[in-house]
């Protein structure tokens, strides 16, 4: 009982933290605010403060149900409270219920970094860290839980993926996918000795009970972080898994028997990567993707015929950029390049996120966006759609309102690898029978509730088909 008060005690002084964190964040948005104007359309329908919490929320995450669509299922970080938040909407995203969220030990805290996925029977996954002990500030051994549920109504069942491998072993930033069999995956960052830290594998087959053996993807992978995962869309057990090294930039695998093995190969170059060296502090490897090692955001999204991979990198003007790397499913490369059109003016497009939906193929990818803003303070939550990963309709945005940059990065405070803005966080995408259901980090209520996470409806039939 001690150490649940002292977790409460600290969601107390967490508070305190939050109301300084709100003072800062007005004043930088008091002293940049300027006339700016997106140059892109509104388009989002049913906008919405879906957190509607005291405390601070990042890094969302979203899926939707694919049996029964209309249910959606989204978690997020919560600054205030020792717990994830989860959101739930069975009405396609119209409305949304807010709850906490799922804990292994009640005694401890959530480190965040959640994922969600859905099974086709639509059970409900969500994979975050937890600290072992419940105090402020980075931990040296977060460790990963997968929690699932039958649906929007059913009790939780909680689960700790694995024990430590070594003496301070950590687990971090987690990715969820589900296959068409309903096996569920999930990949993280994990430390194997003291100086080894790698990305790994496990799955499970009974709904979430019990999980194999993580598996190493590649040895070959130095200080591989930022996993990505996703199923082969279709029959098969093509399971397909990226992220950042020090040594390929950008890589991609492929595994053809659900997991054991993957082959990697380079995805792309990565200017600026600094995996060599963000989480390493002098003879030591620690888990600090959460506040030192994001940047490029990479997402994977799988068609029936094609595999995407979005991040962030700096572009020939030294600005941010969102781009898309178009493999076949056997991991050829057939195209690289910009999501959405060029800007003949500087500006920023950072914290991607992709989706595809599966029932009409289409590549959906989000980011903010600074266009409209000379100075690039300002920037709109925008989407664009596309067939084949090169041609792109016009972005819209799903909401009216800006976020202030500034907020976003004093939040993230992060250097990332090619970002030299310091961006660095996540935004959720889900995509279905033509409709998308972004959700992003607002600020519009900085003296209030501060930042929030809200969503949109999205329809593919309200962006301009073809070049942008």
């Amino acid at each position: 009982m001690r150490k649940l008060s002292n977790a409460r005690k600290l969601s107390i002084e967490a508070a305190v933290i939050v109301v300084l964190m709100v003072v800062a964040g007005v004043t930088i948005y008091l002293t940049t605010v300027h006339n700016a104007k997106s140059p892109w359309q509104t388009a989002g329908t049913r906008v919405q403060d879906v957190s509607r919490s005291r405390g601070i929320q990042t890094e969302v995450a979203v899926a939707v149900d694919p049996s029964r669509p209309s249910n959606l299922f989204a978690a997020a970080n919560e600054t205030v409270d020792p717990e994830i938040r989860v959101f739930t909407s069975v009405n396609g995203g119209r409305t949304w219920s807010t709850k906490d969220g799922p804990m292994f030990n009640p005694n401890t805290c959530a480190w965040g970094d959640p994922a969600v996925a859905i099974a086709p029977n639509g059970r409900q996954y969500v994979a975050f860290t937890e600290k072992s002990i419940c105090t402020p500030g980075p931990d040296l051994t977060p460790y990963l839980i997968v929690a699932s549920r039958s649906g929007p109504k059913g009790g939780w069942l909680i689960r700790r993926v694995t024990r430590p491998a070594t003496k301070f072993g950590f687990d971090d930033k987690p990715a969820l996918t589900v296959d068409t069999k309903g096996r569920v995956y999930v990949a993280w960052s994990r430390l194997l000795k003291s100086r080894y830290q790698t990305t790994v594998v496990s799955s499970s087959a009974d709904g979430g009970k019990t999980w194999s053996e993580p598996q190493v993807v590649d040895r070959s992978l130095v200080q591989p972080q930022l996993v990505t995962i996703a199923a082969g869309a279709g029959s098969g057990d093509d399971l397909y898994v990226a992220g950042v090294d020090a040594r390929q930039g950008l890589w991609i695998g492929r595994s053809t028997d659900a997991g054991r093995h993957f082959a990697v190969r380079q995805a792309a170059p990565l200017p600026g990567n600094i995996a060599a060296t963000c989480l390493v502090f002098g003879k030591f490897v620690l888990p600090q993707q959460a506040v030192r090692c994001l940047g490029p955001n990479p997402t994977l999204a799988v068609s029936k015929r094609r595999v995407f991979l979005t991040y962030g990198v700096v572009g020939a003007d030294e600005t941010q950029d969102v781009d898309v790397a178009v493999f076949d499913r056997a991991l050829r490369p057939l195209s690289r390049g910009r999501a959405g059109p060029a800007d003949p003016k500087k500006s920023d497009q950072f914290w991607p996120v992709s989706a595809v939906d599966p029932v009409t193929s289409d590549l959906w990818v989000c980011f903010y966006d600074t266009r409209g803003d000379s100075k690039r303070a300002t920037a709109w939550f925008s989407c664009t759609v596309s067939v084949d990963g090169k041609r792109w309709a016009t972005p819209v945005r799903p909401a009216r309102a800006s976020s202030s940059v500034q907020v976003l990065w004093e939040d993230a405070r992060i250097y990332g690898y090619g970002d030299s803005g310091g961006y660095g966080g996540y935004t959720g995408l889900a995509a279905r029978g033509g409709m998308a259901y972004p959700m992003w980090i607002d600020t519009r209520n900085l003296d209030a509730k501060a930042e929030e996470v809200f969503s949109a409806r999205l329809p593919a039939k309200s962006l301009q088909r073809g070049l942008g």
